[in-house]
């Protein structure tokens, strides 16, 4: 007697192969964020950046070198041109703000356009320089309400108009964040005055350098402008974007 051989048992592929295509779905999501650095730990970690992370689709992937509440800089590997380059270094950093003031007082003062700034020194310049009202947009802000809540901490004011002047990268290759330049007008004296103990949780805290706050006119600003007085090229672009402005040029006001 010829016993037939039993037919094995098939495999129900139309079952196994969506949960086979999602499980590879999903490792290869996982292989890439950890590849573009995403969950990944600095290899030194003074204090947690909770800044904005930057990769772009040129990122192959990215590691964390050291880290503050102020920064990170990162290792990435990027494509560009079709070349690999493995060393690229990048600097993850706060927005910020830049904001040029007008004096409230100004056209009670002598019937001129005023604007405050800063006489200051600063740790990376052995010498004076002008600025202006700047600070780190904080986490839950948009650089609107940065821009009044840093008027009012540096000059007791608060202002009724910010004109934004644009959004400008720091550094095109290298990061460093966004400054985001205003033009502050109708301001007021504020009736509460904020102090610096009041501010200490923010990334932003105040500098400990000396500034002296001064009124200039408009002839004055566009004088010390030309003269490159304002040192820092956040505080330049901020008061050249202004000083392109139509609005400047009006007449003094009564």
């Amino acid at each position: 007697m010829i016993h037939g051989h039993r037919r094995p048992r098939g495999v129900n592929v139309a079952v196994l192969l969506p949960t086979a295509i999602a499980i590879l779905v999903l490792v290869v999501a996982i292989t890439k964020l950890f590849a573009r650095g995403v969950g990944n730990e600095c290899k030194i970690s003074l204090s947690d950046y909770n800044g904005p992370r930057y990769v772009s689709k040129d990122t192959v992937k990215s590691a964390c070198l050291v880290e503050s509440k102020w920064m990170r800089l990162m290792q990435h590997s990027v494509v560009l041109g079709g070349k690999m380059v493995n060393d690229w270094l990048f600097i993850d950093y706060h927005d910020r703000i830049n904001v040029l003031v007008e004096d409230p007082d100004g056209s009670r003062r002598d019937n001129r356009r005023r604007f405050l700034v800063f006489r200051q020194k600063k740790y990376a310049y052995e010498g004076e320089s002008y600025a202006i009202v700047g600070g780190i947009i904080e986490p839950g802000e948009n650089s609107e309400e940065a821009a009044k809540r840093e008027v009012l901490e540096e000059m007791d004011l608060n202002c009724g108009r910010l004109i934004s002047l644009g959004r400008y990268r720091t550094d095109v290759n290298r990061g460093m964040g966004w400054v985001n330049s205003f033009l502050a007008t109708e301001c007021e004296a504020s009736s509460k005055k904020m102090t610096a103990t009041e501010n200490d949780s923010e990334v932003g805290a105040a500098d400990s350098e000396r500034q002296d706050m001064m009124s200039i006119t408009l002839d004055e600003l566009r004088d010390a402008a030309r003269r490159g007085r304002f040192v820092e090229v956040q505080w330049s672009n901020t008061v050249a974007q202004a000083l392109l402005y139509p609005e400047m040029y009006s007449e003094e006001r009564q």
